[in-house]
């Protein structure tokens, strides 16, 4: 008896299951055209604080702008490259990225997680300067209106290469994103 009323229970669970709707319902129209995918820009200002030894060149804080063009594959994969400029205490850099986002179910406010990784160039001694560099981050985004969204993330930032081998940053970002049509 037991055996039976447990198929029983796993049979009407599964079918309860399977029974939900798979596309969720936004709600508001902005929410909605944001879960579809399409082409994304993202413009960021971005500064950071030297973890660690920081009085080593390049090391005790940065500020800049990067711009990421990406592609958002559904609701929550977005993935683009992106480059921007980096102005450090001792210098500039250019960082030339990859990057990878998963945004968290939600509505207006979306928390997500984020990767990005590449290479700093430093065009005054290149061979010498480039740095690699991998920049995990969590964020939040609010979704302003159709096709715009504001973001806000935090991360460590560190880089590897030069003649001071590891610097560490914790790292802030202000963004906007914008969505093609």
């Amino acid at each position: 008896m037991r055996t039976k009323f447990t198929l029983i229970l796993l049979v009407i669970s599964l079918t309860t299951l399977l029974a939900q709707p798979d596309q969720r319902i936004a709600s508001t129209p902005k929410v909605n055209y944001d879960w579809l995918p399409g082409f994304v820009i993202t413009a960021e200002l971005t500064g950071a604080y030297g973890l660690g030894l920081v009085h080593d060149d390049l090391s005790k804080y940065y500020y800049g702008f990067n711009a990421t063009a990406g592609y958002q594959f559904s609701r929550n994969i977005k993935a683009g490259v992106g480059t921007g400029i980096q102005l450090h205490n001792d210098g500039t850099l250019f960082p030339v990225y990859v990057d990878f986002q998963v945004n968290l179910n939600s509505q207006e406010w979306v928390p997500y997680i984020s990767g990005a990784g590449g290479v700093m160039l430093d065009f005054d001694n290149l061979a010498d300067e480039t740095r690699v560099f991998i920049n995990p981050l969590i964020g939040l985004r609010y979704i302003a209106a159709n096709r715009t969204a504001v973001t806000l993330a935090t991360g460590v930032m560190v880089t590897t290469g030069g003649p001071n081998a590891r610097k560490s940053f914790l790292n802030f970002k202000l963004g906007i994103e914008l969505k093609g049509k």
